[in-house]
């Protein structure tokens, strides 16, 4: 057995080994292409430019009144003897005669017009450079391209035209410069596919039949628009199997050059390596297997401690991410609920000073709730940035999933069907924010599914041991399986499908299963996926349970009214004046009297004050950041310092910041989160109602 382990390696390694030789191929073979379209645009440019010198000079002969052979077959000779890879540098008159030129004799000029860029020019004033097909010259008898320009009358009709032959096998030489091995080729293609030159170049007789590159792959990535790509083909010229990378030459009318390295010439060293590591496995196999057991031992070690300091590394920058975006959510979010503290508490204000009755208590109460949800929105916010502290509460997972399911669901065609048995442990969980990620994963299910289908929902006990796939400590857990039938997510995508920011969908903004991934972490879970590509995929949750069922309480019974308190001294404190002004009108409404200010250093000198004149304050309302200045945090210290008995609540837009969900760890006896109205104040003040709510007025 261990000699079949240490052979599959060895087989494995020459695979991989092969696998890199060809990459190594692709990259050479694009890296020449690039090479090859700089010198044959860089040579066509330079041809181009001699062809509209002689353009301007035959237009402005023609200009002055007429054309001086002698003068303008001197300037053509000059451009000529400028460019010696050029076998003809000529210009014609509108019958299409070669009149200008060197080596141009009345016994040696012949008529171009039968030739296809001669008449394509003269019915085309716009064509501007035109590049032949491979012909055969009519003056030197040479295989060669041509390239052409157009010249106009002053009155812009057809002059004729400035043409320059460039002979196939002087491109052919050129490409004899590239190294491509015994095997390998070289070529300059038309867009039509016509093989413009070669090397090794092919040996045609005059009025041969031209030679057309007829690979499916090449025309499929021509139709397809593409004007670079590699791929694999066998020569339809010669047979033999090479890497193509072909590339667009950077003209104005389309060529190709082609690199190709023949898989004969790439892979010989590869089968040298072969033969090598065939004799290496002979004389290891016959003579260390005892060498091999403990390589192989220590094989599995380094694997294992690699791939689990990979996954740590991993699930360090995924929280980074995650981190990151928390900071600017929360600023965002901030912000955000202070506007809508203002918007909410007006509204609920508004709705106090008109009679029940009124016609604008039904829009009233509109707003109201609109901004309730936009106070739920900025949660969210947090929720897909860092997922927040927690609140846990106990609950069950059961009604957690249908809510999820029916919020989600409802009117898409996916259907959700839920096994959950009676009697699940219950887990301690933030229900908004586990609803939350449940929501993130089924919304990312019917996405999937975009035609419809079926999501399976299943929960489940277990007891994890230590060393458990998921990396959990042991412990009993309440295990969550979505699984959907959709097109399933490549291999590729599966490392990262819980990063910030990746999405397989064009639309997706890649929040929702990272904040579901964080949403999970934080509550001492997992989160991972299984999937197969035209399979579907399956998203587990493990989460801590308490290893008994959920019980729910019974609903408190209502209170017909509220317990009438005796008149606060409150002092509130917030550096926004609007809140400030709010929250004084809405405890005044109560029968309350109210101190206001902007930052911590004033409460605690307010507080300081009315400590000394023996009229402390019954509560302090202190917001948590204040840009610049002390926050509640601070003040609170300090005020605690001053009084023990002290009595203070805690403001913020951050739900997420641990002094919200830890309030009495820092000296606090409630917290009020933003946004707030009205009935959320009144509510506060009656919890914190009773003999040690406030103090007695002297």
């Amino acid at each position: 057995m261990l000699n079949l382990v240490v052979a599959g390696m060895i087989t494995f390694a020459v695979l991989q080994s092969r696998e890199a030789y060809r990459n190594r191929t692709e990259i050479a073979t694009q890296n020449l292409a690039k090479v090859l379209d700089a010198n044959i645009s860089g040579v066509f440019s330079k041809i181009d430019v001699a062809l509209l010198a002689v353009c301007d000079e035959y237009e402005r002969e023609l200009k002055t009144g007429g054309v001086a052979p002698k003068e303008l077959n001197g300037f053509i000779v000059r451009q000529h003897k400028r460019l010696p890879e050029l076998v003809a540098l000529r210009a014609t008159d509108p019958s299409g005669m070669a009149l200008y030129g060197p080596e141009v004799t009345p016994a040696t000029t012949k008529s171009l017009a039968h030739r296809d860029y001669f008449s394509s020019q003269r019915d085309n004033p716009a064509l501007g450079l035109v590049i032949s097909k491979p012909l055969v010259g009519g003056i030197s008898g040479k295989w060669m391209v041509v390239l052409s320009r157009r010249v106009n009358f002053p009155d812009g009709s057809f002059a004729g035209l400035v043409y320059a032959g460039i002979t196939l096998d002087y491109l052919s030489q050129s490409f004899a410069t590239v190294n491509v091995g015994k095997q390998g080729l070289l070529a300059l293609v038309a867009a039509d596919r016509t093989l413009l030159a070669r090397y090794p170049k092919l040996n045609r007789p005059p009025g041969a039949p031209e030679v057309k590159i007829t690979s499916p792959q090449f025309q499929a990535l021509l139709a397809a628009g593409r004007d670079s790509a590699t791929y694999s083909a066998k020569s339809s010229i010669d047979g033999r199997d090479r890497i193509y990378s072909f590339r667009k030459v950077s003209l104005s009318q389309p060529l190709y050059v082609f690199v190709a390295l023949a898989t004969s010439d790439y892979l010989a060293n590869w089968y040298k390596e072969v033969y090598h590591g065939a004799f290496f496995m002979l004389i290891f196999l016959t003579i260390t297997i005892a060498l091999a057991m403990i390589f192989s031992r220590q094989w599995d070690r380094s694997k294992k401690a690699e791939q689990a300091l990979k996954a740590l590394e991993d699930e360090r920058l995924k929280m980074e991410k995650l981190e990151s975006l928390g900071v600017l959510a929360g600023g965002i979010a901030h912000d955000f609920n202070n506007i809508l503290t203002a918007i909410l508490g007006n509204i609920s204000f508004a709705k106090l000073q008109m009679a029940p009755e009124h016609g604008s208590q039904p829009l009233l109460e509109a707003a109201e709730k609109a901004a309730l949800r936009a106070g739920d929105l900025a949660k969210q916010l947090l929720t897909f940035a860092r997922g927040g502290a927690p609140v846990r509460e106990v609950t069950s997972v059961a009604p957690l999933v249908d809510e999820a399911v029916s919020l989600t669901l409802s009117g898409s065609n996916v259907k959700g069907i839920v096994d959950i048995p009676h009697g699940l442990s219950a887990v301690q969980a933030d229900a908004g924010q586990m609803c939350q990620a449940f929501s993130n994963i089924i919304i990312n299910a019917a996405q999937a599914m975009p035609e419809g289908g079926v999501l399976n929902i299943a929960a489940r006990e277990l007891f994890l041991d230590a060393g458990n796939p998921v990396k959990l400590p042991p412990g009993p857990y309440v295990r969550i399986d979505f699984r959907d039938h959709g097109a399933g997510i490549p291999e590729d995508s599966l490392k990262k499908i819980f990063d910030p920011f990746f999405s397989t969908k064009p639309k997706g903004r890649g929040l929702g299963l990272a904040s579901a991934y964080s949403i999970v972490t934080r509550h001492g879970g997992s989160l991972s996926v299984d999937s197969r590509v035209g399979e579907g995929s399956t998203f587990t949750i493990h989460l801590p349970s308490l290893g008994r069922a959920f019980l729910p309480q019974e609903p408190e019974a209502t209170v017909s009214r509220r317990e009438v308190l005796a008149p606060l001294s409150i002092l509130v404190m917030d550096d926004e004046d609007v809140i400030r002004q709010l929250a004084e009108g809405m405890l005044q409404h109560l029968g309350h009297q109210v101190r206001t200010c902007a930052d911590g250093a004033e409460a605690v000198s307010l507080y300081r004050r009315a400590l000394q004149d023996g009229t402390p304050f019954s509560l302090v309302l202190a917001d948590l950041t204040i840009p610049g200045g002390m926050g509640g945090r601070d003040a609170a210290q300090q005020i605690l310092a001053l009084d023990p008995q002290a009595r203070l609540v805690v403001m913020s837009g951050y739900s997420n910041d641990p002094v919200m969900a830890s309030f009495r760890e820092y000296g606090f006896v409630e917290a009020l989160c933003k946004p707030f109205g009205v009935e959320a104040l009144a509510a506060l003040l009656e919890s914190l109602g009773g003999p040690d709510a406030g103090r007695a007025k002297p």
